[in-house]
């Protein structure tokens, strides 16, 4: 019978056995808490960038639509004040309207810019009505540099957080073919 109990003592864990147990287990939980805490904000990190790369993106993409919707024949570019110039047609006045883009980071204040660049908060909008609608924001500078006197300029979006910048060429004066 002695044997018995000595053997039913022998079958438990001591205690010095479930520190041990306890210490493993409670290191690989914090290794993996710190890994995935690391790999969450290396996530956000990642997730902030490419939403202010997406917004360059997108400010090129609706710098060309608002050139594209505008009387392309009749751009013009005034490089001292970054301001360009164009038409659009009224429907329902049947008439044509001067519109401007306006690109040197100040406040638009005259009527019908139809896009322009905010310095100060970074953004890009419309003043139809005197309204300044916000399209996109996250936007550092819009530099302009004219390429080919006259004919060519481009406009370079850039976000300086991420060191990204987009670009896109607004031809001036299209040439009219004579029939």
């Amino acid at each position: 019978m002695m044997c018995r109990k000595r053997r039913d003592a022998q079958r438990g864990l001591t205690l010095i056995e479930v520190m041990i147990s306890f210490s493993l287990l409670s290191l690989v939980l914090m290794t993996m808490a710190t890994g995935s805490l690391f790999v969450q904000r290396n996530s956000q990190e990642q997730i902030h960038r490419l939403r202010q790369e997406q917004n360059i993106r997108y400010a090129v993409i609706a710098i060309e639509k608002r050139f594209q919707q505008s009387n392309q024949q009749r751009i013009r570019y005034e490089e001292a004040q970054q301001l360009f110039t164009s038409e659009l047609f009224d429907e329902d006045k049947a008439e044509w309207y001067t519109v401007f883009f306006q690109f040197n980071g100040m406040q638009a204040a005259r009527k019908n810019t139809w896009l322009y660049f905010h310095q100060t908060s970074g953004t890009l909008r419309v003043n139809l009505n005197g309204e300044h609608n916000v399209l996109l924001s996250g936007i550092d500078t819009i530099h302009t540099a004219v390429v080919i006197p006259d004919r060519l300029v481009r406009l370079t979006v850039i976000c300086k957080a991420t060191g990204y910048e987009a670009s896109t060429d607004i031809r001036l004066h299209w040439p009219v073919e004579v029939l």
